[in-house]
């Protein structure tokens, strides 16, 4: 009886997603759409972001954006507002390379007074970093592991999105 009953809710589920999917006004696979959205990081710094003056333009689900936004915004209906969180692996994160992780001596860390602490982050001129840990190379030589990757491809973004229009 209660698998009965689960395959009923889901089935009317998916019914009333299926048809506000199907709706005029929603926003279905190649439709072209403007939206505007603001792009966060975790602790509110802004990412990216498009205004009503300069609003982004394109074909749902043609690739032209990250895909969790592809995704996020099928069924939306013109004017509606969504906030969609992205992990990094539904697109920046694609661009992470571990060869952007750096060893470099603490002693040098030292020199220019910045305490290494796990998990923090740094910045030297336009360079942000976060540093791992630290480590001894078996010499006995402290070093300190951090990450160059761009912020876009460990951290997760939040994106508001607010669809404005769409062309039948």
């Amino acid at each position: 009886m209660k698998k009965i009953i689960s395959f009923l809710a889901i089935a009317s589920f998916s019914l009333l997603v299926f048809a506000g999917c199907t709706s005029r006004n929603s926003v279905k696979v190649w439709d072209i759409i403007s939206i505007t959205y603001t792009a966060t990081f975790p602790d509110g710094t802004l990412f990216d972001q498009n205004t009503v003056q300069t609003p982004l333009m394109f074909s749902v689900w043609s690739g032209n954006v990250i895909q969790w936004l592809d995704e996020g915004i099928i069924g939306m209906k013109v004017g509606g507002t969504k906030t969609l969180t992205i992990a990094p692996d539904k697109w920046y994160g694609k661009l992470y390379n571990a060869n952007n992780i750096q060893r470099i001596s603490k002693l040098i860390f030292d020199k220019l007074s910045i305490k290494p602490e796990n998990w923090t982050t740094q910045k030297l001129g336009n360079i942000e970093w976060i540093i791992k840990w630290t480590e001894n190379d078996g010499s006995g030589n402290a070093l300190v592991l951090f990450d160059i990757n761009p912020r876009q491809t460990r951290d997760t973004l939040k994106y508001k999105v607010t669809i404005l229009a769409k062309q039948q």
